[in-house]
């Protein structure tokens, strides 16, 4: 091969791995250009799952009151939220719409574990010890399993941890950890494949709970 002929493929080749390049990440630049800089393409229905809490936090110390067997024990976070993932639902003194669409969500997620589910629990905290048992009693037939608490002090500790407010539903780890929550759920919110999904790799990875 002589000289002139090298060196007129050499930029012919250049120009074809440029050609290449150009092909694989134009499309990524095109997908970043539109979610960033034009959101108003984004889908507005989209999913959203769950915000990871960086780092995670533990839980704090509290006094509860939970209904059915264990009632008057006053189980501490220690024994509640710890040994399984946990699914934190909160509420005031009875589960409203709003409520009843999280615990839904959390329910239909720990039955499509299959044999996992053991490794996942629901917790509904109220707000008004007084409103356990009766709570507890109108779930009972449409969430087995469903444990029913309230905190027993005056300031409820828990109220002002979990944030934001309005966020329908908080995972914590079974070292009792808080660690990732969902945003307030709509009334058409109810697929719960993007749960599952953070769940799944949650205990795909975890060699405890």
């Amino acid at each position: 091969m002589n000289t002139s002929a090298a060196s007129s493929q050499a930029p012919r080749g250049r120009v074809q791995l440029l050609l290449l390049a150009t092909l694989f990440f134009f499309p990524l630049l095109i997908s970043y250009g539109l979610y960033y800089l034009f959101p108003q393409f984004q889908p507005e229905d989209k999913v959203n799952y769950g915000e990871l809490v960086d780092p995670a936090r533990p839980l704090p110390e509290m006094q509860l009151v939970e209904a059915g067997p264990e009632a008057g024990e006053s189980p501490g976070d220690e024994t509640l939220f710890r040994g399984r993932w946990t699914y934190i639902v909160r509420a005031g003194s009875r589960c409203d719409q709003a409520c009843l669409r999280a615990l839904v969500m959390v329910r239909q997620v720990r039955l499509a574990m299959n044999e996992k589910r053991s490794r996942i629990q629901r917790v509904l905290v109220l707000s008004d010890p007084a409103a356990v048992e009766t709570v507890a009693a109108e779930l009972a037939s449409e969430h087995p399993d469903l444990r029913v608490v309230a905190e027993t002090t005056e300031v409820a500790v828990l109220d002002t941890f979990l944030q934001p407010a309005g966020a329908a539903i908080h995972l914590s780890d079974p070292l009792g950890n808080w660690m990732m929550f969902y945003p307030e759920l709509t009334e058409t919110q109810t697929d719960f494949k993007g749960l599952q999904k953070d769940i799944k790799r949650l205990l795909r990875l975890s060699v405890i709970g």
